[in-house]
């Protein structure tokens, strides 16, 4: 994956979520250990995809169920990290 500088989701609650470039492996894993949790195979592949494209000019929409995934995806990866 690409090393630009974050990539930026627009959550389903209206919210929006940055991840870093830093943590895109993390949360790419993150997202591919959820394989079986619906929407996370799906927002791994869009978390990869605006990563090849840097300096993406917006947001990245998430559906409820691919925001759900992602955020355990983080919160699995702070777990780990002891954040």
């Amino acid at each position: 994956m690409d090393s630009s500088e974050s990539v930026h989701f627009d959550l389903a609650d209206g919210t929006s979520v940055a991840v870093e470039s830093s943590n895109y492996r993390r949360v790419y894993e993150g997202l591919w250990k959820l394989s079986s949790v619906p929407g996370a195979v799906s927002t791994a592949a869009l978390l990869l995809g605006a990563t090849r494209r840097p300096g993406y000019p917006h947001g990245v929409k998430l559906d409820a169920v691919q925001s759900a995934a992602l955020g355990s995806a983080i919160g699995r990866s702070k777990l780990r990290d002891g954040a």
